[in-house]
Formats: C-alpha cells, sequence, structure tokens
C-alpha cells in the first residue's frame, strides 16, 4: 500500500498476513510530489515495466499522470500525460491500478480511464462515466474499480437517531 501525505511526500504501508488491520508505514526515498500541486487529491503506485514509481494528481478538473524519472541529476517527478473531467467536476478522489484511473468528483460521478503501458491515458475523455442514482446527500469521498468491473463507492451521511442527535456515518456503496 502507498500512501500520499498533504506535503506530497509517499510512504510505503505493508499489510501484513491478510486479516492485517493496521500497518507501519515508512517514507520512500524519493522525492516529494511537485509543491505547485498541493495537497490536491492524488495516489501513488508501484510499476513492473519502465520507471518504479507513478502518481496522479488532481487540480481542479484536471488530473495529471506523473512518473519518477531519475538521470545524472537524481531522481525527479516529470509529467507523462493529463486527462479532464468536465469543467464543472470537482474531484475528491484519485485511485489507479498499473492499467486503469479512477477518478471520483465532488457529485459522486466516478470517471474511468484505461492506461496504457507507458502511463498515459489510452484517450482523452473517460472510457467510462458512471453516476450514482441515489443520495444527493450524501458526500461522496472515494470509489475504487471492482474485479468485475463494478465501482463502489465511499460515502458519508448524517443519520438522525431516535434521541434527535445527528452522527455522521460511513456507507460503502455499489
Amino acid at each position: 500500500l502507498l500512501v500520499v501525505t498533504t506535503s506530497g511526500k509517499i510512504a510505503s504501508c505493508p499489510l501484513v498476513g491478510t486479516g492485517a488491520q493496521t500497518a507501519t508505514c515508512s517514507q520512500l526515498s524519493v522525492p516529494p510530489l511537485p509543491s505547485s500541486f498541493g495537497a490536491a487529491p492524488a495516489t501513488a503506485i508501484e510499476v513492473t515495466t519502465g520507471v518504479g514509481l507513478r502518481a496522479m494528481v488532481a487540480t481542479g478538473s484536471r488530473v495529471s499522470l506523473l512518473e519518477l524519472h531519475v538521470d545524472d541529476e537524481g531522481s525527479h517527478w516529470r509529467e507523462a500525460g493529463s486527462v479532464f473531467l468536465p469543467e464543472d467536476a470537482q474531484v475528491v478522489a484519485v485511485a489507479a491500478t498499473h492499467d486503469s484511473l479512477l477518478v471520483t468528483a465532488e457529485d459522486g460521478s466516478a470517471h474511468l480511464w484505461h492506461l496504457r503501458a507507458n502511463g498515459a491515458a489510452v484517450s482523452e475523455g473517460a472510457s467510462h462515466v458512471d453516476v450514482p442514482t441515489f443520495g444527493s446527500r450524501r458526500k461522496w469521498q472515494s470509489a475504487c474499480l471492482l474485479p468485475n468491473g463494478k465501482i463502489m463507492r465511499l460515502a458519508s451521511t448524517w443519520q438522525r437517531s431516535k434521541g434527535g442527535a445527528s452522527t455522521l456515518s460511513s456507507e460503502l456503496l455499489i
């Protein structure tokens, strides 16, 4: 498991065992993501071909596809490509595998791109857009692509208890 911190640093958090509920994270010896991205939604993945590390970072409705480049001057991030959501979309989360990129927008819509081996998107526009048919009152947190191709979303919503108090509850929705 790789984690991108709000400062752009990347940490590895190995999960030990199949039932692991905690992980000890350690910062990787790579430069942080460029500061121009700030604390934007981001993800990082390890790849087995070419460069060893890729990152995807959202700013506004644009998602930059970065790769870690190593040369005589050391290692640095360079842009391998970018994808765009509709202009009015606000990105809340980015998830990726070696061959796909899934971007969750504030309205719960999930935008999927297939990636080439070099990390670039196969097409400029999303190959699939999935819009939830439920719950405009939900605050969408993220989404992931299941092995069967369905999209699972994490959302939070306020629930009123029997005593009238409101509590924030998390929901997983398929």
